[in-house]
């Protein structure tokens, strides 16, 4: 950890000198691509975590995540969740602030769906067209016949049964039947799922993390995670909606079949997460009871 921190290199304008450096000797966590650790404070109480990459791939997601928190640090005192500050960076290693709370998947219902209108009106705020130089992702924004196999062999091994998989199919045949998205290349978070917004203890505004999955693309593959928060989320005629479509920062929004055609693509976009999470999570577990609610509503 002490080499690690030695190759550190701080953000412009950021002065590392008054950091409180306090490593604890295990990690705060481990995910698929990174560990995170606690590595002190700074003068102010902010408490700092540095995210390591675990495997090669994910030295470039780390990049990603690096790339598009710096473009948004210019306007995150005015967006509607809070977002790390990326501090220093350094070969598969960035030293971001942390955010104490839980996760929204393992938090209530009720924390869930007040995080809904709070995250859409947060992905409309994000949903301008992407900074140059970020990479797309295969399987995020992108048209959903490109997932179509991936889909349907995902049906097989999620142990959902027949009457689910039937809706499931049913929803997901109307998305991509719906027009394609013909729009800008729009920067979109990737995997804006309840494990990735953080219910903050001070009860302050919820935070958006791991952006790992960024890319340019589709708004809809954003939008279907919404209904992984509160099954009602993507109602037509509802609230949740109705927040996003009313700060879309993106030209079209107002279009009736241009809106019509992404509702039904984030639809499909939900069934493609919920089945993709239970290959991967029980349903005892925060996200597999996110994803099997979504597949029981439809």
């Amino acid at each position: 950890m002490e080499r690690l921190r030695s190759l550190l290199v701080p953000e412009p304008g950021v002065d590392l000198s008054p950091v409180a450096w306090a490593p604890a000797p295990l990690p705060l966590g481990e995910g698929w691509d990174n560990t995170i650790w606690d590595v002190g404070s700074m003068p102010d109480g902010t408490p700092l975590a540095l995210r390591v990459a675990r495997r090669e791939v994910a030295v470039e997601l780390l990049d990603h995540e690096v790339l598009v928190l710096r473009h948004l640090a210019a306007s995150a005192q005015t967006l509607p969740m809070r977002l790390q500050s990326v501090l220093a960076t350094a070969d598969a290693a960035v030293m971001v602030t942390w955010a104490f709370g839980h996760s929204a998947a393992d938090g209530t219902d009720d924390e869930r769906s007040g995080c809904a209108e709070v995250l859409a009106r947060m992905l409309a705020r994000m949903h301008a067209p992407a900074q140059a130089g970020l990479a797309r992702n295969p399987v995020r924004g992108c048209p959903l016949a490109d997932r179509d196999a991936a889909l349907r062999a995902d049906l097989l091994v999620a142990e959902i049964d027949d009457e689910a998989a039937e809706r499931a199919l049913a929803v997901w045949d109307q998305g991509l039947a719906a027009p394609v998205w013909d729009g800008p290349e729009l920067l979109l978070h990737g995997d804006p799922h309840p494990a990735n917004v953080i219910v903050a203890d001070d009860a302050g505004a919820p935070w958006l993390i791991d952006f790992g999955d960024t890319t340019p693309g589709d708004p809809a593959s954003d939008l279907g995670a919404l209904a992984l928060f509160r099954p009602d989320a993507l109602d037509p005629s509802g609230a949740v909606l109705a927040a996003y479509r009313a700060d879309a920062a993106w030209d079209g929004a107002a279009d009736d079949g241009t809106w019509d055609a992404l509702i039904a693509r984030a639809r499909a976009w939900s069934v493609r997460m919920a089945v993709s999470l239970l290959t991967a999570y029980g349903r005892g577990e925060g996200l597999g009871r996110c994803a099997a609610e979504v597949l029981r509503r439809l």
